[in-house]
């Protein structure tokens, strides 16, 4: 399916919860891949979040029975549609006569004969027109919410001090002096944007939305974990207290794990990693090692998985980061 006719699709099956056949459908694809569960998740929550608008002139579940109730019966529908442009055409100007209104309000046309109008083609007609009006009905709340959401300006807030936010979603942020950080005050989107300055992150978990910093140049995308930003002048730097984050830069891509630190260069390009260690027990740092150069960092034996070490690991090759991490656990 085109992107398109997949969000059709959702909002189809959003739109008619009871049908079993739609909703095993919707289970079989949403079973296919990640992709497609991240998607649902994203557009579920626009349709939810459409569902508690603010107070509007239009009431969602009112409309759903005033166009059941038309669909159920469109004849009388007809009956009105005659009724409304025989009485226009006679108002249409005053002393004028209409050439096609016949004496008793029938439609005529204009050698004086009476006009037949058609009631199946009109019900049928009328019918598609509703349904497709109920189609369309939750891609006008989608877009509604999103043009009031639009009208909303983002929160941006300037720490002249050291400041600890909390935001919506029970992440707290604690920004040092000088720092610019701004987001969204709906929170539909876990992301905020850090344009000067440091913060430390303390992220809340969720296996469904990622939680993402966006920097100047360069994005960190997290699950749940804690870690600090500092955007200073030209430079970004990201280091990770626990947990996994992910850098991205618009050419490159790296895995950060607790005790590991990077840099993004003004050009956007990602800096030698900086894979220092202080204090930091021997299993966390092999993970570390491992997550750093794919490939299987071990220990001489499980015993000394609790074993804190200090060690530099910078410019090293996998194979001597394996001897050195073996020669310090040894000594």
């Amino acid at each position: 399916m085109s992107v398109d006719d997949t969000r059709e699709f959702i909002i189809d099956c959003l739109s008619d919860p009871a049908n079993t056949e739609k909703q095993a459908a919707l289970g079989q694809w949403l079973q296919q891949s990640a992709a497609n569960r991240t998607l649902y998740a994203e557009l579920k929550q626009v349709w939810d979040a459409a569902a508690n608008m603010p107070p509007a002139p239009f009431n969602m579940e009112e409309g759903w029975q005033a166009l059941s109730r038309e669909i159920s019966d469109p004849s009388a529908h007809v009956v009105e549609l005659k009724r409304e442009i025989a009485s226009s055409t006679r108002e249409e100007a005053p002393g004028v006569t209409a050439p096609f209104l016949g004496a008793e309000g029938e439609l005529t046309n204009p050698a004086g004969k009476e006009t037949v109008l058609h009631p199946d083609k009109g019900k049928t007609a009328l019918i598609r027109y509703k349904w497709m009006a109920a189609a369309c009905l939750p891609l006008f709340l989608i877009a509604s919410y999103f043009i009031w959401h639009s009208t909303l300006q983002p929160i941006t807030i300037q720490a002249n001090g050291i400041k600890t936010i909390t935001l919506p979603d029970g992440s707290t942020i604690r920004l040092q002096p000088g720092t610019i950080l701004e987001y969204d005050p709906s929170f539909l989107q876990r992301r905020v944007s850090l344009t000067q300055g440091e913060a430390y992150f303390s992220i809340s978990p969720d296996e469904k939305r990622t939680f993402i910093v966006q920097l100047p140049r360069s994005t960190v995308t997290v699950l749940g974990t804690s870690f600090n930003v500092n955007v200073s002048g030209t430079t970004e730097e990201v280091v990770v207290e626990y947990g996994k984050v992910r850098l991205t830069t618009h050419t490159d891509t790296l895995i950060l794990t607790k005790g590991l630190a990077a840099q993004v260069s003004g050009a956007g390009k990602l800096l030698q990693p900086r894979l220092s260690f202080t204090n930091e027990e021997a299993g966390t740092v092999a993970t570390a090692l491992s997550e750093y150069y794919q490939v299987n960092i071990t220990l001489p034996d499980s015993t000394f998985r609790k074993k804190k070490i200090t060690a530099n690991f910078q410019n090293m090759s996998a194979s001597e980061v394996q001897q050195v991490l073996n020669a310090i656990l040894e000594q």
